[in-house]
């Protein structure tokens, strides 16, 4: 069954398109029967975190402090309408004040946008019962960079260098969603090499962030001995990135019509490199994740805390790691080109490991840094690397081409889970308008059902377990 993952009103045209999630693909169709973002509210279909991120105006501080408390509480869509609307309009997500009613067993507690620790600013607000969470509403907003506004300004050139910066963890995953839309739109195909060249860096992406994450896990529980490795060794990934792009994080690797590369090494060199990742993985890394997934103090400290059931990931549409680690298989990587004879993970076959915990979050991610290692060792040798190392590749002519008008949208599995965009391009190659959808604009709401009944002190651990984008929603 298709679930709404995104939903894009052009600046131009009053119609509503939105793009549906179903077998591992995205696709976007136009909403007749929808006038007004009300009518989206009223349908159940339509998760209200995505309407308020793509709909949602600025209207000012939130005051709900009339209401009682187990009305601010409810989850009953019905209910809640005044909280999300006023006038015909959906409020937006960012926060401008805030707040909520509290009876007299509970109080409301507040967490950023100041943080002790280098962290990026969000507002979390708490109810809570003694140390019990009880509800939880974030609201971001503070790094609002007018990025799709500046996109409208700016060439190809520039829009690739801009694409990089909707979520720095993510650079390459967005660089290569862009440059297909502008392939699309100028009828350029690219070689099959280049395809999985670009779909080796978005897994070289995807496990220097999950041994970094897993690091940030066991720090956060006083597991210092996986900590450790995890600091210094995620450094073999981001080196691989390095030493095919010249760039640590593949910045200006990906472009419209190819790849960088980096040409101080030879092909052969680029082809051996990824043995350096293998080799380190393997001898630092993978024994201190086993000795920590043994060990019985860090399975009581991490199972059963900040629970999020499969059947949340299908009421609210949550995608990639999020609905995965709750045993919810959705992985666009599963029907895309660029990654033949991609073996998913049995999430079925393991249900204690994949039951939406804490402890699921963190043994999930090794779990893909294994089969990410796997399907680049088998992927290397279909890659033409004299060609990809000739320099052919690098040339933009693309940027002087002509384009056939129109909306043009890709998805693509990145490390967090399935990113999604559509541009309006014209016919000198410029964007017009953007729909941008990170997938933490859908999975922070994953968090704020997964702390509930939660010690108020744990939200830390769980919050870096799940490791969300403030800045992929902050556009």
């Amino acid at each position: 069954m298709f679930k709404i993952t995104g939903l894009f009103q052009t600046k131009s045209d009053p119609t509503f398109y939105h793009f549906l999630a179903e077998h591992h693909g995205v696709t976007m169709e136009k909403v007749p029967d929808k006038k007004s973002p009300i009518d989206f509210l009223m349908d159940e279909k339509y998760p209200i975190w995505l309407l308020r991120h793509s709909l949602g105006k600025d209207m000012g501080p939130e005051d709900y402090s009339a209401l009682s408390e187990l009305d601010y509480l409810t989850e009953k869509r019905s209910k809640v309408l005044g909280l999300h609307q006023r006038s015909g309009s959906l409020r937006d997500l960012f926060f401008h004040g805030i707040k909520v009613p509290c009876g007299d067993n509970s109080y409301s507690h507040a967490v950023g946008p100041i943080h002790a620790g280098i962290i990026e600013p969000g507002h979390f607000r708490f109810v809570v019962e003694g140390e019990k969470i009880r509800h939880l509403t974030i609201r971001l907003g503070f790094q609002f960079r007018h990025l799709k506004e500046e996109m409208y300004r700016s060439n190809i050139s520039r829009i690739m260098h801009l694409s990089e910066t909707i979520s720095g963890d993510s650079s390459v995953s967005y660089a290569v969603c862009f440059s297909r839309i502008f392939e699309e739109a100028a009828g350029i195909k690219v070689t099959e090499s280049i395809n999985l060249f670009r779909s080796l860096l978005i897994e070289a992406e995807r496990i220097a962030i999950h041994i970094g994450d897993m690091g940030g896990i066991s720090e956060d529980i006083g597991y210092y001995p996986l900590y450790g490795v995890c600091v210094t060794d995620r450094g073999a990934a981001l080196g691989l990135t390095e030493t095919w792009t010249g760039n640590r994080f593949g910045k200006g690797a990906v472009r419209p019509g190819g790849v960088r590369t980096n040409q101080k090494i030879s092909a052969v060199d680029a082809k051996l490199a990824f043995n350096q990742l293998k080799k380190t993985f393997e001898k630092n890394i993978e024994p201190q994740i086993l000795r920590a997934l043994s060990n019985s103090t860090i399975k009581e400290r991490l199972q059963g805390c900040g629970q999020l059931r499969a059947a949340d990931v299908d009421s609210f549409g949550f995608v990639g790691m999020t609905a995965r680690c709750a045993g919810v298989m959705k992985d666009l990587r599963l029907s895309d080109k660029a990654y033949p004879h991609w073996v998913p993970l049995s999430l079925h076959h393991d249900v204690a490991n994949f039951s939406g915990d804490a402890w699921s979050r963190f043994y999930l991610r090794y779990m893909e840094i294994k089969q990410s290692l796997a399907w680049m060792e088998k992927t290397i040798s279909q890659i033409d690397w004299d060609a990809l190392w000739s320099g052919q590749t690098t040339k933009e002519t693309i940027i002087k081409r002509d384009y056939k008008p129109g909306i043009y949208y890709q998805a693509l599995e990145s490390w967090r889970g399935s990113i999604l965009t559509a541009l309006v391009i014209e016919e000198d190659g410029k964007v017009s308008d953007a729909y941008i959808r990170d997938p933490s604009v859908l999975n922070w709401h994953a968090l704020e059902i997964a702390v509930r009944g939660q010690l108020i002190g744990d939200f830390p651990l769980n919050n870096k377990s799940f490791n969300l984008s403030y800045a992929g929603f902050d556009l």
